[in-house]
């Protein structure tokens, strides 16, 4: 298949998502429907499956570009914001912000966790030079120690927010804050955009320390700087649909496989496959028990721990 044949597939995929996940769902909707829509049918669409939609396609494809950067940074194939403990810190910053009742601010509090286990694994990297594999066991001790505090922070908090609280944690699209979606959606398109303009520069760092250094490029300074706008991307993330779990790590690897190992092809791939795999996903969620609906990190969970256990009996640890 020749490039231009995968990119008109990665097209089609992404059309069939949004058609998906418009028309599928408690209330299914055909082609003639569209134009014939009652009012109900209209709130349906535009007030409840649209917003729904563009939340799940921003989201996986903020997830899905900084799954690939934190990988070539890193040069960690398991790297991405989950496995690293990223979105764990953002989690435990929404709940504070919401135990203190600042809710006009929760992503600058998911900014703040995101940025602390980020500054955490980074100092313990630099300083007792851990090893890739022990890098992201980091990650994953950090995880375990954020969800404790945050169920400590659900069990002081009100009995009417606890299933709320608890579904977010899961990773959960059917309820998100209204206000923050479409800030969510400039911040993240543009903070991808300028993490895809830097291809270049992840192409060289996954070479090798010493080759991006005789390329010009200043390691130190693209590492705070992406790993900066990773924080803010996974902190939007989280606050618009929970912890959402190994689609940072899912993607990347598929968009390696049919685009090849050069960033700056692969991570536009990366925006739109991650932005329709969490479609996909969350309209699978909708509709594979209706009328109940499971929460769409159940689904990534699924198929993301599958893969992650296929990387890890394959021992797949090298460099990218």
């Amino acid at each position: 298949m020749s490039v231009k044949s995968r990119y008109a597939l990665v097209a089609l995929i992404l059309f069939i998502s949004l058609f998906a996940g418009l028309c599928l769902g408690s209330r299914t909707f055909a082609v003639s429907d569209f134009f014939s829509l009652s009012e109900i049918d209209s709130i349906i669409l535009f007030r409840i499956r649209l917003p729904r939609v563009l939340a799940g396609f921003i989201v996986g494809a903020g997830l899905s570009v900084t799954g690939a950067v934190l990988q070539a940074m890193l040069r960690n194939p398991l790297a991405e914001s989950y496995t690293l403990g990223i979105s764990g810190g953002a989690s435990l910053g929404i709940c504070t912000g919401v135990l203190l009742g600042r809710m006009n601010v929760i992503p600058f509090f998911a900014f703040l966790g995101a940025l602390a286990s980020m500054s955490v694994i980074l100092i313990a990297s630099i300083k007792k030079r851990l090893s890739n594999t022990t890098v992201i066991l980091l990650g994953v001790a950090l995880n375990f120690l954020f969800s404790s505090f945050v169920l400590f922070i659900m069990a002081v908090m009100r009995n009417d927010k606890f299933q709320p609280t608890l579904l977010w944690l899961i990773g959960d699209l059917s309820y998100f804050p209204q206000k923050i979606l479409f800030p969510g959606i400039i911040i993240i398109s543009i903070l991808s955009l300028y993490l895809i303009s830097s291809g270049r520069v992840y192409d060289a760092v996954s070479l090798g320390h010493d080759k991006a250094v005789s390329m010009g490029i200043d390691i130190e300074k693209e590492k705070k700087i992406t790993f900066t706008l990773c924080c803010i991307i996974a902190g939007f993330c989280v606050s618009l649909a929970g912890i959402i779990g190994f689609v940072g790590l899912i993607m990347p690897h598929m968009a390696r496989l049919f685009f090849g190992s050069a960033h700056r092809k692969n991570l536009p791939v990366n925006f739109l496959a991650g932005g329709s795999f969490l479609v996909l996903a969350d309209t699978l969620a909708r509709t594979a028990i209706k009328p109940v609906e499971i929460p769409v990190g159940v689904i990534t969970g699924f198929f993301g721990g599958l893969f992650f256990l296929a990387l890890l009996l394959k021992g797949r640890y090298r460099d990218i």
